[in-house]
């Protein structure tokens, strides 16, 4: 490998160690925010604050993408119920898939031995997109569920609205309360410099947030901010997150990506 290619790849490495400590960081904010079981009132208020981060997220969106080219996710992270021997953990995935319509599959094993069962599967007509509820289970018996709603493209603060209503109902239903992250990315198209600058001030602005953190590289700006729009977040070194916004300049072709997630960017699908 060339010292050139070496250095790209370090670099692409330590980008997406600030997204994978991102990942992180949100177990510990889904297990505050309501992934466990609340009393009702203030599980209710979580709840109600997420899917409000979401709707606030795709309003501006509807701003700063062309016409239907971003995509949505919205995504639930955290601890599940104990599930002893494997016997149990499949009873459990069968009864999350269920939940949620979704076609039963079999447990399986991770490279690192884990119990993992994986439902997934298309949305019904009137939200459309593609959903899967995934379950890890470790051999003391703990497990962590993960749904996640991978949207149609230009899908809009309603529509989401409409998705996470029904999905917090059937979450319920298994005993768990929400804790939704929300991430938007799509081409904004080729930008000139000062414009690309711009782009990341609107979204500042658009919040009335503060920046926090910020990892940049010869292609590649992530910033993550603090919004008093948005609720809490996650606490990092240098403060508090509950936005982050990247923007990314395609070597190729010249035109730029932005995604943009309360409060941090979920995975590429």
């Amino acid at each position: 490998m060339s010292r050139q290619s070496r250095s790209r790849s370090q670099s692409r490495s330590r980008m997406w160690g600030t997204l994978l400590l991102g990942a992180l960081l949100l177990g510990g904010w889904a297990a505050n925010s309501g992934a466990a079981a609340q009393p009702g009132s203030v599980a209710n208020a979580a709840a109600a604050s997420a899917a409000g981060d979401a709707a606030t997220l795709l309003q501006a969106a509807e701003r700063l993408y062309p016409s239907a080219a971003y995509a949505v996710t919205l995504q639930h992270a955290g601890a599940y119920r104990r599930a002893n021997g494997d016997a149990a953990f499949g009873r459990l995935g069968d009864a999350v898939a269920a939940a949620f319509g979704l076609p039963l599959a079999e447990p399986s094993r991770d490279a690192n031995g884990h119990r993992v069962y994986v439902a997934a599967g298309e949305t019904d007509a009137a939200a459309g997109g593609k959903l899967e509820a995934a379950l890890v289970g470790w051999a003391d018996g703990a497990t962590h569920l993960t749904v996640r709603w991978d949207a149609p493209a230009g899908t809009d603060a309603e529509r989401a609205g409409a998705w996470t209503r029904e999905a917090e109902a059937r979450l319920r239903k298994l005993g768990v309360d929400a804790a939704w992250t929300a991430t938007v990315r799509g081409s904004v198209g080729k930008l000139e410099p000062d414009v690309a600058r711009a782009l990341q001030s609107y979204v500042r602005e658009r919040f009335e947030a503060e920046a926090v953190e910020t990892y940049a590289d010869a292609g590649s700006e992530i910033v993550s901010y603090a919004s008093p729009l948005l609720r809490d977040g996650v606490r990092v070194a240098d403060g508090r997150v509950n936005l982050q916004a990247a923007l990314h300049r395609d070597s190729v072709d010249g035109t730029y990506r932005l995604t943009m997630a309360t409060p941090l960017i979920a995975s590429e699908p």
